[in-house]
């Protein structure tokens, strides 16, 4: 119980910048301009993670009544874990990941930027010259280039995936009974 009512509560504390009124209050999510990974040590950040007793009862209510709702409606729990199977597994293996590099990898993403840094532009500049007049391409940035196609075919196939599976699962669910 203890994970679901602390995402529960994180979720419902949780407003969008544009919705605050204090951009650094303790509950906001981090500002897309600050670095998430910072060289120095970290700060911690006075918060107040704890949950009213009032707040407390009504969220272990809901689950607890939700989970006794799903429990005496479903027959069968084949269907639930095909179901669950079919979207979750493929958003975690293919669209999520290929999702996320598409757009950890944009060019202008600040990200990319990050993580692209380069110690010591000479040395790259010559391995890149030397890799050119190997292959006759430019081979870091055709490589970044590939890369970035390659993840946002895999995220349109994972989509694929999934309605595939829930189509699977509708149509032999429906034969079934």
């Amino acid at each position: 119980m203890h994970p679901c009512r602390a995402s529960v509560d994180a979720v419902l504390k949780w407003r969008p910048s544009s919705f605050k009124h204090s951009r650094n209050s303790p509950n906001s999510s981090p500002s897309r301009t600050v670095p998430l990974l910072t060289g120095g040590p970290a700060q911690p950040m006075a918060r107040n993670d704890t949950i009213g007793e009032l707040r407390f009862a009504i969220i272990t209510t809901v689950i607890i009544i939700l989970s006794y709702t799903v429990a005496m409606t479903v027959s069968s729990l084949d269907k639930v874990l095909a179901y669950v199977g079919s979207t979750g597994s493929t958003s975690i293996s293919f669209i999520l990941p290929g999702l996320f590099y598409y757009k950890i990898s944009a060019p202008d993403s600040i990200h990319h930027q990050r993580l692209t840094k380069e110690e010591d532009e000479e040395d790259s500049a010559d391995e890149e010259e030397a890799m050119g007049a190997q292959y006759g391409f430019r081979s870091k940035a055709w490589r970044s280039a590939l890369l970035r196609k390659l993840s946002l075919c895999l995220a349109i196939y994972g989509i694929f995936v999934m309605i595939l599976c829930l189509g699977t699962n509708l149509f032999f669910s429906g034969i079934a009974h």
